[in-house]
């Protein structure tokens, strides 16, 4: 059976539901306005259904649209990784594999691994997904990524597989001018009333810092949540307040001294990081296959997962500064 509508009826459905505007729309898809709006007449008749309604702020998805559309970026991000893998396989004769990691769009990293994968020579292309940055697992499931760096608890579900790579501290990041940067523990007793960041974690059910870490001592008193951590790092850079991070996502700030870190607690706090991969993928698969490699260039690395901070020394005030 053929579907009723064809790619270019879908992008439409997503260019509107991202704009709310025809006009928005159509420039994106490089199109006239007649003539985009004359391709939602013709996906809504072919349908039957109405798919988009405009509202006070603009255009909007009907509920049956937003299911196409949902769904048709799906099939497209498939097709795309498809036509990859096959481009890949052809060229280069390699398999591509689709890496994630949650929360942190920071891959100071991947460098270091990719000239490990090549000398090991194992048949593999990686491809970096935004996706999973947000999205962790639920990547993993409708297939936009086959391997995703997960932290916290375990993923217990059967349907993933996973590996433990390493506890990375959770530390306290400022301007190295900030007044706590004198501290040799930052938390909420000492805060005050300095600026506290907060930003998103992965987009899955349970993961906030409170969750992760527990209520702090003390209420922080000025909270100011930002819509990623990289603008977080901008505005603590600039020592406009203090924030929360897992300390590899922050190392080359550390490494160029714009930014210090401090423990949490005496003792320290650690976040465990995981390599996840389905569990319906077979030992031999292309997502197996780089999930081992990763494992094994952590172990082998005098740092671990080597600039992503794994296997340092537990974080003291001496060797964050």
């Amino acid at each position: 059976m053929i579907p009723k509508l064809a790619i270019h009826h879908l992008t439409l459905l997503s260019a509107i539901q991202e704009t709310g505007s025809m006009t928005l729309s159509a420039a994106r898809l490089g199109i006239t306005q007649s003539a985009a709006s004359h391709r939602l007449r013709e996906a809504e008749r072919r349908v039957g259904l109405t798919l988009v309604q405009r509202g006070e702020s603009g255009l909007h998805l009907t509920s049956g649209g937003e299911r196409l559309r949902r769904l048709g970026e799906t099939f497209l991000a498939e097709l795309f990784r498809l036509e990859q893998e096959l481009e890949a396989s052809e060229q280069e004769k390699r398999i591509l594999v689709r890496l994630g990691q949650a929360t942190y769009s920071r891959f100071h990293w991947f460098p270091a691994f990719l000239e490990y994968l090549e000398k090991e020579d194992r048949g593999l292309t990686v491809d970096l997904s935004a996706s999973a940055t947000s999205h962790p697992l639920a990547s993993l499931v409708n297939g936009s990524v086959d391997v995703s760096l997960f932290f916290g608890r375990e993923p217990a579900h059967a349907q993933f597989t996973s590996v433990k790579l390493g506890s990375d501290p959770i530390v306290a990041v400022m301007s190295r001018h900030h007044a706590l940067a004198a501290e040799p523990v930052v938390n909420s007793l000492n805060m005050g009333d300095e600026r506290f960041f907060v930003y998103p974690l992965a987009a899955e059910p349970g993961f906030d810092w409170t969750t992760l870490l527990g209520p702090p001592v003390e209420p922080f008193r000025r909270l100011t949540s930002m819509p990623t951590p990289e603008a977080v790092i901008d505005l603590v850079r600039a020592n406009f307040g203090v924030a929360l991070f897992s300390q590899w996502a922050i190392e080359p700030e550390l490494a160029d001294g714009t930014l210090v870190a401090r423990p949490i607690a005496d003792e320290g706090m650690f976040l465990d990081w995981w390599c996840v991969r389905r569990a319906s993928d077979p030992d031999d698969s292309p997502a197996a296959l780089l999930a081992d490699a990763l494992l094994t260039w952590s172990r082998l690395s005098d740092r671990a997962l080597s600039t992503l901070g794994f296997g340092a020394e537990e974080p003291t005030a001496e060797n964050m500064s």
